[in-house]
């Protein structure tokens, strides 16, 4: 592959993650980006020995004073330095992250940054946390994981507090181990991998995202509600992440009673249609399709899928595609070819009219508007639920009479907490982030399962957010 094919690909991968945070529209320039790619999981020897006591979670439903944290706690004496873990931070509090700011991916990831440095201005001008300024020192890694332990080793020489919102899943493995040695908390990791969710050899770190084997297992659960004991086909990119959707859905196909009768992969660099791939679907006359393609590939799908509906009109399969394809980028390129496949999200859709009367969307457009920001809104909802999540864990840590890294992290991980854009429902509790210790190690378990309609450029809800996967 060419070099320019190399920087197109990172690219397009990079433009396919704005789904899972809250839509996007057809200008690349201001969509956001998270990256999903697989993370290699190496065990070692944890850095920090973890202790965990029988405690109820906290719940606070604001950003500015929820309780102190109880249940889990961290033993800073494994800590490079253990009286700078339990040192009080006084004064402000300044949060380090590594985002991609200059080169071909920054165009994809800029509204991220926006909406995190956004919120953390809008907190600390307010006072959101008592006694403290908070500031945001954002730096750039190009979207270069080799850059990024040079890019943190700065930050942290210039005396940041702890790390929050780093994108993409190879830029934080290549700083997790150096963060867990020396016990700087690395929160919200911008990325779905499952590897944020292993406390006992990196409990300084955590993920902010839905881990994509859970949203499997949501399609798996509402493809049983919709229809019960259906035959399956499952086309995918053949890569660890494709892998990663698919042997959970697998496993929870075979508890459910679904059936699988094809399967189907791309190549992560190839956008060409996938005529032969398809065909062999339609040959099989499935009842329901999970499709797990990334960027550009997802259009080239629904399209080439609308070409083999075409040529059987009886045939109308369930489709189901990855949220890192949900944009109005990537539907709105397959156009009428994307009418009503499924898919699924976590926060409200900013962009639609509908929530315009939601508080937490109104807060957030104010905000939008008073920062002078440009393009589409609903795309940079993933940093504002990232800087206000952050907010929260800090006062949850202040709560607890020191603020410090040590605090910081027990407080992450013994929160339960409902960002003002998180999908809420009248029967259930609704989407939250929710840790608890080694009981419960994921931020974010639950989505609601959406449906994409062409006309309205809008999602329907199909159902209530699934919380089945919460602990």
């Amino acid at each position: 592959m060419s070099k320019r094919q190399r920087i197109m690909g990172t690219f397009v991968a990079a433009l396919a993650l704005v789904a899972c945070t809250g839509g996007g529209n057809s200008d690349t320039s201001t969509a956001s980006t998270i990256d999903l790619s697989p993370v290699p999981v190496t065990p070692r020897v944890p850095t920090s020995k973890v202790t965990t006591t029988v405690a109820p979670t906290v719940d606070t439903t604001t950003a500015s004073a929820p309780p102190a944290p109880v249940g889990w706690t961290v033993d800073a004496s494994a800590c490079a330095d253990p009286a700078r873990a339990e040192q009080p931070i006084t004064g402000t509090v300044k949060i380090g992250s590594v985002m991609p700011l200059s080169g071909g991916p920054a165009a994809a990831f800029r509204a991220i940054k926006d909406g995190f440095e956004m919120y953390i201005n809008m907190a600390s001008a307010r006072g959101l946390l008592p006694g403290y300024k908070i500031t945001a020192d954002i730096r750039d890694d190009q979207y270069d994981a080799t850059q990024t332990p040079g890019v943190v080793d700065g930050s942290i020489n210039d005396g940041v507090d702890l790390f929050s919102g780093i994108i993409g899943s190879p830029d934080n493995l290549a700083v997790r181990d150096k963060l867990n040695h020396q016990c700087i908390p690395q929160l919200e990791a911008l990325t779905g991998s499952p590897a944020w969710g292993q406390i006992a050899d990196y409990p300084w770190t955590t993920g902010a995202l839905v881990p994509y084997n859970i949203e499997a297992s949501v399609y798996a659960t509402k493809l049983k509600e919709l229809k019960p004991g259906a035959k399956v086909a499952l086309y995918y990119v053949d890569s660890e992440l494709g892998k990663a959707y698919i042997d959970e859905f697998k496993k929870q196909a075979g508890l459910l009673g679904l059936e699988i009768v094809d399967e189907q992969t791309i190549q992560s660099n190839v956008y060409d249609p996938p005529v032969s791939q398809v065909a062999s679907i339609a040959g099989k006359l499935p009842d329901a399709i999970i499709a797990i393609p990334l960027g550009l590939q997802c259009p080239a799908f629904l399209n080439e899928l609308a070409n083999a509906k075409a040529q059987n009109t009886a045939w109308l399969p369930l489709v189901f595609i990855t949220n890192t394809c949900a944009s109005r980028l990537f539907l709105g390129l397959a156009g009428p070819a994307a009418e009503g496949v499924y898919t699924s999200n976590n926060l409200v859709d900013s962009n639609d009219p509908k929530n315009a009367g939601n508080p937490g969307v109104k807060a957030f457009i104010e905000a939008y508007n008073a920062a002078g920001l440009r393009g589409d809104p609903g795309v940079t909802e993933a940093g504002w639920n990232v800087g206000e999540t952050t907010v929260a864990i800090l006062n949850a840590a202040l709560k607890t009479g020191t603020l410090s890294r040590k605090s910081i992290i027990e407080a992450a991980r013994n929160l339960t907490f409902t960002p003002s854009l998180a999908r809420q429902s009248p029967t259930s509790p609704g989407v939250r982030y929710k840790m608890n210790g080694a009981e419960d190690s994921n931020a974010f378990e639950s989505l609601q399962v959406l449906q994409w309609r062409v006309a309205s450029e809008t999602f329907t809800e199909i159902g209530d957010p699934i919380t089945d996967f919460e602990s």
